[in-house]
């Protein structure tokens, strides 16, 4: 089965929806934090868990979809590099922040970096909504 540059392109776009809808859970919960900290702490705390799920999410998209057309095997290969690979940013990513900011808030940290990641059940509830 080859995918056509249109069905990839769908696809493209429902990860830039997720994408979308994690900038604007993320920095709601960045705001929301920073005006209830009000502290630098807080709010670089707050900003390391939007990255933290953000980054690893748009590099999975990059991996994934480099290219236009490809059989089913390609496309589960590269999904798998993909998948691996953002993993182990978040992985490192995390190791990072606790090794080299010893006085991040942790709770502050993974309650962003969660409510970022929500966005994919958003998502995923809003697409089984909307075909039933």
């Amino acid at each position: 089965m080859i995918v056509t540059y249109n069905s990839a392109k769908i696809a493209l776009k429902d990860y830039l929806r997720v994408i979308k809808l994690q900038f604007a859970i993320g920095l709601t919960a960045v705001i929301v934090v920073t005006l209830c900290g009000k502290s630098i702490l807080s709010f670089l705390s707050a900003l390391c868990g939007f990255l933290m799920a953000v980054i690893p999410a748009v590099i999975y998209i990059k991996i994934a979809w480099s290219d236009k057309i490809l059989n089913a095997e390609q496309i589960f290969a590269k999904h798998k590099k993909a998948e691996m690979f953002k993993f182990m940013l978040t992985i490192f990513g995390f190791l990072a922040i606790f090794i080299f900011f010893r006085k991040i808030q942790a709770g502050i940290l993974f309650v962003t970096y969660v409510a970022t990641l929500s966005s994919y059940w958003v998502c995923l509830f809003y697409q089984v909504k909307t075909k039933n």
